[in-house]
Formats: structure tokens, C-alpha cells, sequence
């Protein structure tokens, strides 16, 4: 992850972005109509924990930005996918290209994320 990015991200941006990827699919957020999963923990105060994956890791944008681009580098064996795009996803061994984020992108999505309290 460019971790020069991690400032620059835009909540509002986050928020569009987030509510029209696979995100959605499996993650739910009270408020945002488009994010509806169960599959995935409910993020709808994410914001406000301490921590990542089981408590692995601090939540912070750092953190955050490497989980949402490649939770399986992070934590063997969880479920959700690699979305960085241009990675390889280390369990289904695809590259991730259509529907893949970018690491500004994932800038975005980590702001949205971090603003929900």
C-alpha cells in the first residue's frame, strides 16, 4: 500500500466508492441502504474499535488500508478476498483486476470507514 496516501483520504469519496463495490456484498453499515452483507462483520460503528482481525492488529488507517487491499496476506485462512488491484489473491490465485481497488481508492474507503463512530 502507498502509505502516502493514507492522508489524502476523502470520507465522502469513500462512502460512493464503498457503497458501489463488492464491500456491500457482505458487509453491512446502519444508514447506507446499499450495505446489506451478513457474510462480513458489521461495520456500522468500525470507527470506534481497537482493533483489526480478531485483534491482530490496531485499527488505524495504516491497518485498515492493508486489510481492505489483502486480509488473507494479513490473517491465513480469512475469508475475505484480496481486492488491491494487480495483487494476487494468495488462496484463490487470481490477479485482481475488474471490480480490484486502487491504493487511493483504499485511501477513500479507509477515511469512510474511520469517520463511522
Amino acid at each position: 500500500f502507498d502509505e502516502s496516501l493514507i492522508t489524502q483520504g476523502d470520507a465522502t469519496r469513500g462512502q460512493q466508492l464503498y457503497s458501489r463495490s463488492s464491500c456491500i456484498g457482505c458487509h453491512a453499515i446502519k444508514g447506507n441502504p446499499s450495505s446489506m452483507g451478513v457474510i462480513g462483520p458489521n461495520l456500522t460503528h468500525v470507527g470506534t474499535r481497537y482493533t483489526l482481525a480478531s485483534g491482530l492488529y490496531p485499527n488505524d488507517a495504516k491497518h485498515l488500508a492493508y486489510w481492505i487491499k489483502s486480509a488473507p496476506h494479513l490473517k491465513p485462512g480469512s475469508i475475505m478476498p484480496t481486492i488491491g488491484k494487480g495483487l494476487v489473491d494468495p488462496v484463490r490465485k487470481n490477479t485482481v483486476t475488474l471490480g480490484g481497488l486502487t491504493d487511493a481508492e483504499i485511501a477513500d474507503i479507509v477515511a469512510y470507514l474511520l469517520a463511522l463512530k
